[in-house]
């Protein structure tokens, strides 16, 4: 009986040790201040993009309002935004015809970027180009429209 006994106990407790440690799920949870237009941590971060202008950005924790409940790890801060490429960089990044790039629809951004995505935008994606420029180190998608010389970045663990 006093085996048993001790045995829930060392299950239960394991249990407790578990569930502390797990915290929550990550969930977007914009709220880690103003728009960023810096290039050069994306120009770090991609630089298969090459040079880089106009950028309009956020990179967050996506653990909203992360208050002790867990410690950011790499794959929490989310680099999310738009940058305008050199003159001919996204047509000649779409052209590689290994790289099968397809059209595509922008998709779901955080509400404080929504005006800075060009409206004459026609989204080009890629799943080639997305391993290339993360090199398989972290997940990624990036979206480039060739008419306007925009890509669209959203990436996790980028920095």
């Amino acid at each position: 009986m006093r085996n048993v006994s001790r045995r829930a106990v060392l299950v239960l407790a394991a249990g407790a040790v578990a569930s502390a440690c797990s915290g929550t799920e990550p969930q977007d949870g914009v709220d880690e201040g103003p728009v960023r237009t810096e290039t050069e941590p994306l120009e770090k971060a991609f630089a298969l993009l090459g040079p880089l202008s106009d950028a309009h950005w956020l990179g967050y924790d996506r653990v909203k309002n992360n208050d002790g409940r867990s410690v950011p790890g790499p794959s929490d801060i989310r680099v999310v935004g738009f940058a305008r490429l050199a003159d001919g960089k996204a047509a000649g990044l779409t052209s590689v015809a290994q790289r099968a790039f397809g059209p595509e629809p922008l998709g779901e951004l955080p509400e404080q970027l929504a005006g800075f995505a060009p409206g004459d935008a026609r989204w080009q994606h890629s799943k080639a180009f997305d391993d290339e420029i993360t090199g398989g180190a972290y997940p990624g998608r990036f979206l480039l429209s060739p008419a306007t010389g925009t890509v669209c970045f959203d990436a996790l663990n980028a920095t």
